[in-house]
């Protein structure tokens, strides 16, 4: 009988897992001024304040909660009463200053050992992701300066994702359901998924890798939607006496034809304490004329010593959002930032300095200064 609780408890132990994060900035710059103690709370960029995820053999479940800090400065609304000679608008604070919202939420099972079902938040990525930051992505070639849907990914939302793993292929398929829209951009509601004319569905895809002694190939399709961009990706890995690397090739097509294409390498050298790490992806986008240049750059050195790892990070795209385009109207613009990074205990952090210069800009805003931090802490 004891023996039988004992089973039966192992067949349901839960693996428990949470974090909090926090990052932000001890000061920058700001005009002429220098703003203190300043909380990052960039949608869709910065990383969740708190992650939760629980799991058994056979199911689980993520949820990962962001945060809006308004400090002392309330967001308003503004209200308009009208009376009969005049109209007059009254601007009232709202409250509270501190509001978290649920921005994923997962939970998945597996009916068979080689299938796994996720529901809720989808997010169907590139074959293969860069290592530095943990979001970026160019979608097949979106423009230079445009990223595409959170963490890098060719869509993303609320559906469903189904891993199948076969020995060694591995096949992802997912799908975001929604209502179609017409021909003048109106929703229809009766629509799910259809490719008829005035019809359509929000995004799917599916993916299939094949692994084998030290790399893996792997071929994507991205769907997303009626009259939305298609993508095309094929990609592969390889690792090799502490040199890693991985591409991907990707065109992304519209009702017009070819809108871009990307080539997306990441590159990765170990030696003893030592790293060295570079993403450097081009994209061609198609003006319907000629095919216009662009590329981003990001180079990071780090190296390991007694519990301490200092770097040094130069890049086009700390923030995601910018690059350099490669044609008469190139303007410099690169992030520099030494840092370290360290953990005390459970805690985690990473304190640096960041330089900004952009050529594009006037006066001294071509040169902007932080010093950068986040904070997090597992459980």
């Amino acid at each position: 009988g004891a023996a039988a609780l004992l089973c039966a408890a192992s067949m349901f132990a839960v693996d428990f897992a949470a974090k909090v994060q926090m990052a932000g900035s001890i000061a920058k710059k700001n005009g002429d001024n220098v703003d203190f103690i300043t909380l990052d709370k960039k949608d869709q960029k910065d990383a969740d304040a708190l992650v939760i995820s629980a799991s058994t053999d056979k199911a689980g479940a993520n949820f990962q909660f962001w945060y809006t800090y308004c400090g002392g400065d309330a967001p308003t609304a503004k209200t308009t009463a009208e009376t009969k000679d005049e109209t007059t608008t009254y601007t009232t604070a709202i409250t509270p200053n501190s509001i978290i919202q649920v921005r994923s939420v997962k939970l998945w099972f597996k009916p068979i050992d080689q299938l796994k079902v996720t529901v809720g938040d989808v997010a169907f990525s590139p074959l293969y992701k860069e290592r530095i930051f943990w979001w970026h992505g160019i979608n097949g070639g979106a423009a230079v300066g445009s990223w595409g849907a959170f963490g890098g990914d060719y869509f993303a939302g609320a559906g469903l994702t189904a891993d199948l793993s076969i020995n060694s292929l591995s096949v992802t398929a997912a799908l975001i359901p929604g209502f179609g829209k017409d021909d003048n951009g109106e929703i229809i509601p009766n629509a799910f998924v259809s490719t008829t004319p005035n019809y359509g569905y929000k995004s799917w895809g599916i993916s299939a890798k094949y692994a084998f002694d030290g790399g893996s190939v792997g071929v994507a399709f991205a769907d997303k939607g009626f009259n939305e961009a298609k993508t095309v990706s094929l990609g592969g890995e390889y690792t090799i006496s502490g040199l890693y690397a991985n591409v991907n090739l990707g065109a992304r097509f519209g009702n017009s034809g070819l809108l871009s294409f990307s080539i997306d390498d990441y590159l990765e050298y170990s030696l003893d304490a030592l790293k060295i790490q570079a993403h450097l992806p081009f994209v061609f986008t198609n003006t319907g004329s000629t095919l216009v240049p662009g590329m981003y750059a990001t180079v990071k050195l780090s190296y390991a010593i007694d519990g301490l790892t200092p770097y040094f990070l130069a890049s086009t795209e700390p923030d995601g959002d910018s690059g350099w385009t490669l044609d008469n109207t190139f303007k410099f613009k690169m992030t520099f930032q030494p840092g370290v990074t360290f953990n005390v205990g459970a805690a985690s952090f990473d304190i640096a300095f960041r330089a900004d210069v952009d050529d594009s800009k006037e006066g001294n805003s071509k040169f902007e200064w932080k010093i950068p931090f986040s904070i997090g802490v597992g459980f």
